[in-house]
């Protein structure tokens, strides 16, 4: 049985409530909050905004599957060359777990940031280590997992593949550190879906669901580009994977309701043919 959830972020024009709306009419099991405005920017989230998310988790009967602090476009990277860059992005993350404590979110899910072309390798590595390993000191002390994606080479340099992640988790051995996959990053790399479970086992903290056109690192919606789903689908049941499978489309903010809804139907589309049930609400 697979948890459904979705990233807030294509919502990005409606609050909250919208979200918690749609996600009890599509039948979701869980929602994926974007920790960016106006949804749950952290340095927004005041008493009162935790306790409305709070309320409409409890309101609508939707768990909060993630916490996901804006980190891709913002100024924050764990391997930059700016030891201040560095040093705010440690803050800003452990902040975001304390959001993520309040709000009932069992993780949140980063990104490593990229360390641009002027360092060396080894540098960059160590960088990355070195403040990971802090945030995951943080979320250790609050309860929180924290859940490292790689990216595509169009994004990131320093974590791509499945193999960088079982590298990372095994120089930073936090018991609180997950890896995950954004079925994006394997497809673009041409590297087998199958690999991340294979090499994090049960460290695969969190799954990103969406469609690619294979070339670039576009999240598109589901049916629309080239993966073939029903396989996928198959293989993250059979590997016993119990965590939130979320949907992921990035864009398409000018009509969220079409592009998701396509989306998830494709998705239970592909996991009635594969025989995969939803878990219950």
């Amino acid at each position: 049985m697979l948890k459904l959830s979705f990233l807030s972020m294509v919502y990005q024009r409606y609050g909250l409530e919208k979200v918690f709306r749609e996600a009890d009419r599509m039948g979701f099991n869980g929602v994926e909050i974007w920790g960016a405005r106006p949804h749950a920017y952290a340095f927004d989230c005041d008493d009162k905004l935790i306790e409305h998310i709070r309320t409409l988790s409890r309101d609508w009967n939707i768990k909060i599957a993630a916490y996901t602090p804006e980190n891709c476009v913002y100024p924050y990277s764990l391997c930059s060359q700016s030891a201040k860059e560095r040093r705010e992005t440690v803050e800003y993350y452990k902040l975001a777990l304390d959001v993520a404590a309040q709000i009932g979110a069992p993780l949140i899910q980063i990104t490593p940031g990229d360390p641009g072309y002027e360092g060396s390798e080894d540098a960059d590595w160590g960088h990355l280590c070195e403040t990971l390993a802090e945030v995951c000191q943080h979320g250790e002390k609050v309860g929180v997992d924290v859940v490292m994606e790689t990216l595509t080479p169009y994004e990131s340099l320093i974590l791509t593949s499945a193999g960088d992640l079982a590298r990372l988790l095994a120089d930073v051995p936090s018991p609180r550190l997950y890896g995950m996959m954004d079925m994006v990053n394997p497809f673009v790399m041409r590297e087998s879906f199958s690999n991340y479970f294979r090499l994090l086992g049960d460290k695969m903290g969190h799954i990103h669901v969406a469609d690619s056109d294979g070339k670039t690192s576009a999240h598109v919606p589901l049916g629309t580009g080239c993966i073939e789903m029903e396989p996928v689908v198959s293989l993250i049941d059979r590997m016993g994977y119990s965590r939130y499978c979320s949907i992921e489309i990035c864009g398409y903010i000018e009509d969220p309701e079409t592009y998701m809804e396509r989306s998830v139907s494709h998705l239970r589309a592909c996991m009635a043919k594969a025989g995969v049930e939803q878990a219950a609400r």
